[in-house]
């Protein structure tokens, strides 16, 4: 049997719960909005502000369901974006690792009622407070939406293999004129069409990809599921977004995909998406930098990886870390008031292992090549 769940989220994180039908009767986006009965919404886009460790710091967080977290922080003097994951979640406190860096195991550990979020950070043999709440003020606002389902290979079979999928989006919904949602919602979600519901693209998406998966059953060899490989054929298929940078004039949303069809590991991979506000535009890399960037741009991303990844200076980089000796600059990337931030997905520059690796460069090292409008006033 198919189950679906779709959350969503009323303006400005008012609290509605979530909806769940049989795909056979069809989802709801009309029902009644009712009165929570936990002050926590089922879902939300929001943005807290505050302090960690003295310091003024941003995060952008995005609920899709119950132990479903996006989530992006940044100190607000550095300007560069660290993303957390949930870890753990109860009924009044969230969990959060970030992932930062090398052996990095640091970790948001807080009471979340809603509006607000404190507790401590650890990391780095080392303890701070943390004191974040809701603050809306000048961004653009999102509604998160969410559907997932599962099938089984055999429907008839109990022992049968079963893929999960699952897609979210962050669909914009205020803070700005209704010429700029618009132009966001058409460039974010360009298959969406005027007076459709979002959440229709999701579950189109999910339903398509179990029914093909489905298909695979009239050609699966009976004997790969009952004498050891069946285990791939427990697929899986997830796409979520996030948002990372909602100061204005530049917006930054993170598109993720995990698939796993069978084989060693899954692949997966997150895109990012650069708006530039002020001129309602979905930025690309040759909008930024000038002719000729590339060599300048490059040697500041590979002294962000020696950084990050403590790499002596004099050491060749396609020595044990990446497949060539320098960087070359992609079109994953987007702005933040302090610097550009290019991300390379799993085998991109590397082995599956390194993961995804994402390097921000501060404006001061590449203002050579950057087109004077996206320079910063003051270096």
């Amino acid at each position: 049997m198919l189950i679906w769940m779709l959350t969503a989220l009323a303006p400005l994180c008012a609290c509605q719960p979530g909806h769940r039908k049989s795909a056979a009767t069809g989802d709801s986006t009309t029902a009644a909005i009712q009165a929570a009965p936990v002050p926590v919404a089922p879902s939300f886009y929001m943005q807290l502000t505050g302090n960690l460790a003295g310091q003024p710091v941003t995060m952008q967080l995005v609920k899709y369901a119950p132990g479903k977290y996006e989530g992006w922080y940044v100190y607000d003097k550095r300007g560069e974006p660290i993303g957390i994951t949930l870890s753990r979640e109860t009924a009044d406190s969230l969990f959060f690792a970030e992932y930062a860096g090398v052996k990095n195991e640091n970790l948001f550990s807080g009471v979340f009622n809603g509006g607000q979020f404190h507790g401590v950070w650890t990391g780095n043999d080392d303890t701070f407070g943390f004191e974040l709440e809701k603050d809306m003020d000048s961004v653009i606002t999102f509604v998160a939406f969410m559907f997932e389902d599962s099938a089984k290979l055999r429907p008839n079979d109990p022992a049968s293999p079963v893929a999960r999928s699952s897609a979210a989006m962050v669909w914009p919904l205020g803070g700005a004129d209704q010429d700029l949602i618009g132009f966001l919602r058409k460039s974010m979600q360009p298959e969406i069409k005027p007076g459709d519901m979002p959440v229709q693209r999701l579950k189109s998406s999910v339903l398509s990809y179990l029914s093909a998966y489905q298909d695979n059953a009239k050609i699966t060899d009976s004997s790969d599921l009952e004498f050891g490989p069946g285990a791939s054929w427990n697929w899986e298929s997830h796409a979520t977004e996030s948002v990372v940078w909602n100061k204005y004039p530049y917006l930054a949303i993170g598109k993720m995909e995990y698939e796993y069809s069978g084989g060693a590991h899954g692949n997966y991979g997150t895109t990012f998406e650069a708006y530039d506000l002020a001129a309602k535009k979905k930025l690309k890399v040759t909008d930024v930098f000038k002719t000729g960037y590339k060599p300048v741009v490059g040697a500041a991303l590979e002294k962000s990886y020696r950084k990050q990844f403590r790499v002596p200076a004099g050491e060749p980089l396609d020595k044990g870390f990446l497949f060539n000796r320098h960087i070359e600059p992609n079109d994953n990337f987007y702005l933040t008031d302090k610097g550009a931030v290019f991300s390379f997905v799993p085998y991109e520059i590397a082995a599956y292992a390194a993961g995804q690796i994402t390097l921000f460069v501060p404006w001061n090292e590449i203002r050579s090549v950057v087109q004077p409008a996206y320079l910063p006033t003051k270096p």
